[in-house]
């Protein structure tokens, strides 16, 4: 499967799991599958890859991984709720864009998401 057919599996599982995410390309061969803030997931189409908010046993990040988009989701759901607690996202932190010149520029559009 290419890398974009086991992001969108992924994200299917994950959504399984009450995890919201979206997915953003990062090359011809890598696609990203962001969770929260510090919790994105990376496939090739053959590995998926991504930070536990757990450290290593030496304090440094702890790099695990899967090869199936089923047991991925069911790790990473476990990591995005201890990435919710660590990174609490509230709505004072989200982007504010504002065009002084566009239609409705009295009502911002604010950039919300996982990071």
């Amino acid at each position: 499967m290419s890398a974009l057919e086991v992001a969108q599996h992924l994200r299917s599982e994950l959504a399984r799991h009450n995890v919201p995410t979206y997915l953003y390309s990062l090359s011809e061969a890598l696609v990203a599958v962001s969770a929260w803030h510090g919790l994105v997931a990376r496939t090739d189409g053959q590995i998926i890859w991504w930070t536990s908010p757990h450290p290593s046993r030496r304090g440094r990040a702890l790099i695990t991984y899967a090869f199936a988009p089923q047991t991925a989701a069911k790790r990473i759901s476990e990591h995005y709720l201890q990435a919710r607690a660590q990174h609490p996202y509230p709505p004072s932190h989200m982007a504010e864009i504002r065009k002084p010149d566009s239609p409705g520029a009295g009502h911002p559009v604010l950039i919300s998401g996982p990071a």
